[in-house]
């Protein structure tokens, strides 16, 4: 298991397609505001291409602590184009904040189906039938 320990890079260029609900997008830093409390789906992907580097990834932080991973090698210059998913359930407080940071290499595909970062309520915590 590769674990990454080095300097990442937020990512601050998404486009906004479909956002509904209390959440608002912070478009100069590129964070997500949960203006909520319950429990969430978060989830990102990112598709890479570059063949100059060994590993590729990238990390989801709430609150600027990383919670979710996701890590790869790159098989060689010519088999440099991958997808890396990652999603979890999280219980967020009003005014959390959500982001996403890239790691070793600087060559992402930044379009709707490639890339992309969002959450999406469940439930609230302490309702009753609530099965999370």
């Amino acid at each position: 298991m590769i674990s990454f320990t080095g300097k990442s890079h937020r990512v601050s260029n998404w486009v906004l397609k479909h956002k509904e609900g209390a959440i608002s997008y912070n478009h100069p830093d590129g964070s997500i505001v949960v203006k909520r409390t319950g429990y969430y789906f978060i989830y990102s992907q990112m598709y890479y291409f570059d063949g100059t580097t060994a590993h590729m990834g990238h990390l989801t932080y709430i609150n600027n602590k990383r919670v979710l991973e996701s890590m790869g090698s790159i098989v060689n210059e010519y088999r440099k184009y991958n997808t890396k998913y990652h999603g979890g359930v999280f219980l967020l407080r009003k005014n959390d904040t959500l982001s996403v940071n890239t790691l070793y290499t600087k060559r992402y595909y930044m379009d709707r189906e490639g890339s992309f970062f969002g959450a999406f309520l469940l439930g609230f915590p302490g309702i009753q039938g609530n099965s999370l």
